[in-house]
C-alpha cells in the first residue's frame, strides 16, 4: 500500500521515491496509445518494456494471438512473504512452455509474456499477465470450462494455462476453479483476448491500453525487494 503522496510541493512526482529509476507516467496516452490512469500513474519503464515486447511479437509473427490472464493463490495456501523470488510464476512460465512445446502444434508457438506481481492488503500476491503467441499457432483459448472429471485435461491454450498454475502451486486441477481468470473487455464484456494481423495498428492500441493495467504503480511491492514487472527478452 502507497505511503507517499503523488505531489511535491505544486507538481507532480516524476519518480518513485522508493526506487528513483522509475518514472511515473501521467498522461493519458503513451506513444500516442491510449493508457489506463483511473488507478493513479504507471510507470514509464514498464509501458517501455511492454511496448518493446508486443512490438517483438508482432515483427515475429504475422499474426498474434493476446491474451491477458490473472493468477492468483488459493485460499488458505501462504506463498511466502511476498514470494519475493516470484517463484511460482517461474514455475508458471516453465510448465506453460513445455505445454506449449509438447502440443504438436504445426507451428512454432513464439510464446511471449509480460506480467507484474501485485499485493495490496491480502497475505499473497497475485499476477497479471499478457500472453503473445504466433497466431499461426492458436487463434483462441479454447472451451474455459471444467471437464466431466473436473479437472483441466482438455488440449486446448485455456487448459493448458490451468495445468501449468496447478504444476505451479502444487494444486490439484479439481480445485482450480477462479485461480486463472481471463478479465474481460469493460464494453463488450468479451473475455479479454485478441487475434489480430501484425499490421492491425487499431488492436495493437487495444492490446497495448487493456496492458497498460500492468503498469500501474498502485499495489505493487515497490522498494521491497521484490521483481514486480518483467517481459520477455527474446
Amino acid at each position: 500500500m502507497n505511503t507517499f503522496t503523488y505531489n511535491v510541493g505544486q507538481h507532480l512526482r516524476k519518480c518513485h521515491p522508493d526506487n528513483p529509476d522509475l518514472k511515473l507516467w501521467w498522461e493519458g496516452y503513451y506513444q500516442s496509445m491510449w493508457v489506463q490512469t483511473q488507478k493513479g500513474p504507471l510507470i514509464e519503464n514498464y509501458l517501455a518494456k511492454l511496448f518493446d515486447v508486443m512490438n517483438r511479437s508482432r515483427q515475429d509473427c504475422n499474426r498474434i494471438l493476446a491474451i491477458r490472464i490473472d493468477l492468483r493463490f488459493p485460499n488458505g495456501m501462504y506463498a511466502g512473504l511476498l514470494d519475493y523470488k516470484n517463484s511460482a510464476l517461474s514455475a508458471f512460465k516453465t510448465f506453460f512452455q513445455r505445454e506449449l512445446d509438447r502440443a504438436g502444434i504445426k507451428y512454432p508457438h513464439k510464446f511471449r509474456c509480460v506480467w507484474c506481481c501485485e499485493q495490496d492488503t491480502s497475505i499473497n500476491p497475485h499476477y497479471h499477465l499478457l500472453l503473445l503467441l504466433n497466431g499461426d499457432a492458436y487463434n483462441g483459448l479454447g472451451y474455459i470450462g471444467r471437464t466431466q472429471s473436473s479437472d483441466y485435461g482438455y488440449e486446448n491454450l485455456f487448459h493448458r494455462i490451468v495445468r501449468s498454475w496447478a504444476r505451479a502451486i502444487n494444486h490439484p486441477q479439481e480445485c482450480m476453479e477462479g485461480l486463472v481468470q481471463v478479465p474481460r473487455k469493460p464494453v463488450t464484456n468479451e473475455l479479454a483476448t485478441w487475434f489480430f494481423h501484425s499490421e492491425d495498428q487499431f488492436t495493437f492500441e487495444q492490446v497495448f491500453g487493456a496492458a497498460s493495467y500492468l503498469c500501474k504503480e498502485h499495489s505493487k511491492p515497490i522498494g521491497q525487494g521484490v521483481n514486480c514487472f518483467d517481459g520477455s527478452r527474446g
